[in-house]
């Protein structure tokens, strides 16, 4: 089950999220195994630090979505992790992964969301969301898409073969 919105925000919007990643710090994703650590062979990414009125406002529009994506998974969801922004170069990927660490309660993650910034055939070349389950699912991103998913659903970015593709990342409880 995939929930998607084709134009949850504008080119203008993305654009402007792009330009506060441009500004921040970049530091290479990590993933979680047995603790936090950078592993370039399962993901090759750099998480981007950008400023507290940009997080803020990503935030409230992230919140003004929970309930309907709480009611279209049939599940309450009372709080989120907060958004991330993450830039893929070329090269970059995300082996297959889950958003959910079982027997681990500080990660009560029940549905993962992503918003792309950039649009693939445009910004980028490659980098689809591959979602894994009943059947597979390859996600094209494009500039304004929210889609979300539940967290135990195993996925993948694929490799990034040319340009930037740009996304903010969140996880509601």
């Amino acid at each position: 089950m995939t929930f998607v919105i084709p134009e949850f925000w504008d080119r203008v919007n993305c654009a402007r999220v792009r330009t506060a990643m441009d500004r921040g710090h970049a530091s290479c994703a990590e993933i979680y195994d047995a603790g936090y650590q950078v592993d370039d062979a399962a993901r090759r990414a750099l998480e981007v630090d950008v400023d507290e009125t940009m997080i803020d406002e990503v935030q409230r529009a992230l919140d003004s979505i929970r309930g309907q994506v709480a009611q279209f998974f049939g599940t309450p969801l009372s709080g989120e992790e907060g958004p991330g922004f993450v830039r893929y170069a070329s090269g970059g990927f995300y082996r297959v992964h889950r958003d959910v660490a079982p027997g681990h309660d500080e990660f009560p993650r029940r549905i993962s969301i992503v918003l792309f910034l950039t649009t693939a055939g445009v910004d980028f070349e490659g980098g689809a969301l591959r979602l894994y389950g009943d059947s597979t699912r390859e996600i094209a991103p494009r500039a304004g898409t929210l889609v979300a998913f539940p967290s135990d659903v195993p996925h993948e970015v694929l490799p990034v073969t040319a340009g930037v593709r740009d996304a903010i990342v969140d996880w509601f409880y």
